[in-house]
């Protein structure tokens, strides 16, 4: 470093998950030195986006007004969707509330079993308030009670079933500035090699991770 340059405000260095977990920077030469960064602080990701059928339903209030508009349009917007288990009586169990948000309708079809009850096939975004993957009802339960976000009552369903999970959403990637790559680094970009590994960038005066220690992979 010349007179007047400014030191380098991050190291990049090779990731290791025993390292992240003792609070200590992994062993070996650092990948490079970097001037600044961009795109550390930025919001994080949207949540990811699955598809859900609730099973059996008997659809009241505004979850029935939306059956026709996804039925024409293939999508109709719902909003928030809560799930509450029922007891053995059919009464509310008070234990579970499990939530979807940004709920879209896709569409509907008749049960064989019970032509009376239908199957609603939705696209949504699980809570992040949800304590399990799942909801879950006491034993021998007859499903769950539907609401809305304000506990606007949209019918019952027997159960719900996660049909597939939707693409990840992809990380906002992270420029570094000024960089003086070495090591591993440097014998990658000599060699092409898009693929280095897992690394994390830690400030370089205190070494304490600038980011989530959650490994990313070094380009």
């Amino acid at each position: 470093m010349t007179a007047g340059e400014e030191p380098p405000k991050y190291r990049l260095v090779p990731y290791e998950a025993e390292a992240a977990l003792r609070g200590t920077e992994a062993p070996g030469e650092p990948w490079a030195l970097c001037a600044d960064a961009e795109g550390l602080f930025g919001a994080p990701p949207p949540p990811s986006r699955r598809t859900y059928e609730l099973l059996g339903c008997a659809p009241q209030g505004d979850l029935r007004k939306a059956l026709p508009h996804a039925r024409a349009h293939r999508t109709a917007p719902l909003g928030t969707l809560r799930l509450e288990s029922l007891d053995r009586t059919g009464e509310r169990a008070d234990s579970w509330t499990w939530c979807l948000e940004d709920v879209r309708v896709l569409g509907d079809r008749p049960r064989a079993d019970d032509p009376a009850l239908v199957n609603i096939t939705v696209e949504a975004s699980e809570s992040a308030e949800n304590a399990t993957e799942s909801p879950r009802r006491p034993p021998l339960s007859p499903g769950y009670l539907l609401l809305g976000a304000e506990e606007e009552p949209w019918g019952t369903c027997r159960d719900l079933a996660h049909i597939r999970l939707g693409p990840e959403p992809a990380e906002a990637p992270i420029r570094l500035l000024g960089c003086s790559p070495g090591g591993a680094l440097r014998a990658a970009l000599d060699a092409g090699d898009e693929d280095l590994g897992h690394g994390q960038l830690l400030r370089a005066s205190t070494s304490t991770a600038a980011r989530s220690s959650r490994p990313s992979r070094g380009r």
